[in-house]
């Protein structure tokens, strides 16, 4: 069986009929007919019932379509990892960050660029990408915001949860996990300033409110505060845990967890260009196996 054929054979698929087919490939219908009895005899069986609407796929027909499909597919992958890879130019891809998010999505981001080095990232802090997105500032945001614009379209990547870090001297530091109202009784909370707002009105709706000592945008600081016993942090999840230090630990918040969802978003309009398509297609997959892992 020849690429060709496979491809003449997919499109009668999708078409429905040799007539729409044939529009589509460029080809004549005897031409297209012909290829398609190769790949019959082939199999020794028919791929298609001829009915006066067009034609309908066989059982056998199904099978190949299936297998198909995923055959195009992994050539499509090995396009798109050979064109990162051996592009003889440097392409720059521009990505929109939420700050809060830079720390976690770093070693996503330097693995891309050890398996792609001929395509450079830049970075940049982004505390709204939907606009950055919309001005065509940046080729992709990443956001926890909610899209509000239907001209962007949103992927999800993954969802942040809040967990309590404490010195290993807090009265608490011997609990699994705490009720959110807990923190009620806390005198000295910090929490990232990006966050303040989801806080304070998850705090709101437990009838109370949560008032941060420090605010910055920088997890580590408020992770070297906590270290020197000024206080108690409010933190992604996530972003704990690889933490390793005897000093420290990490409490987690029972029911449902101050959270919001990470979404990458790009502009429908434009184009995608293939290692702008790679980015996105490497990010998903990096996240999930991470989220697994």
């Amino acid at each position: 069986m020849e690429l060709r054929q496979l491809e003449y054979f997919i499109q009668i698929c999708k078409s429905g009929s040799l007539t729409k087919a044939k529009e589509e490939l460029g080809v004549t219908q005897p031409t297209l007919s012909q290829q398609i009895r190769v790949l019959e005899d082939e199999y020794n069986i028919p791929l298609f019932d001829r009915v006066s609407r067009g034609v309908e796929i066989t059982e056998a027909g199904k099978i190949l379509l299936n297998k198909g499909n995923a055959i195009m597919n992994l050539l499509e992958e090995a396009r798109n990892e050979i064109y990162g890879r051996n592009h003889t130019s440097r392409e720059t891809i521009t990505i929109g960050c939420c700050p809060a998010e830079l720390e976690y999505l770093a070693p996503y981001f330097m693995r891309f660029h050890q398996k792609y080095p001929n395509i450079l990232l830049k970075i940049i802090d982004a505390e709204d990408a939907e606009n950055q997105v919309l001005e065509q500032k940046v080729d992709i945001g990443i956001t926890a915001n909610p899209i509000s614009d239907a001209s962007v379209i949103s992927t999800h990547l993954y969802r942040q949860e809040m967990a309590l870090l404490i010195h290993s001297e807090h009265p608490l530091a011997d609990k699994a996990s705490i009720p959110f109202r807990s923190l009620k009784q806390m005198n000295s909370i910090m929490f990232p300033e990006q966050n303040k707002s989801l806080i304070e009105v998850y705090g709101f709706s437990c009838g109370f409110t949560l008032k941060s000592i420090i605010e910055t945008s920088s997890t580590s600081v408020l992770i070297q505060w906590v270290r020197h016993g000024l206080g108690a942090a409010l933190l992604p999840s996530s972003s704990l845990q690889s933490l390793r230090d005897d000093s420290l630990r990490v409490v987690k918040l029972e029911g449902q967890a101050p959270c919001w969802d990470i979404s990458l978003v790009y502009l429908k309009s434009v184009p995608m260009r293939p290692a702008v398509r790679l980015f996105k297609q490497e990010m998903d997959t990096y996240v999930r196996i991470g989220e697994t892992g």
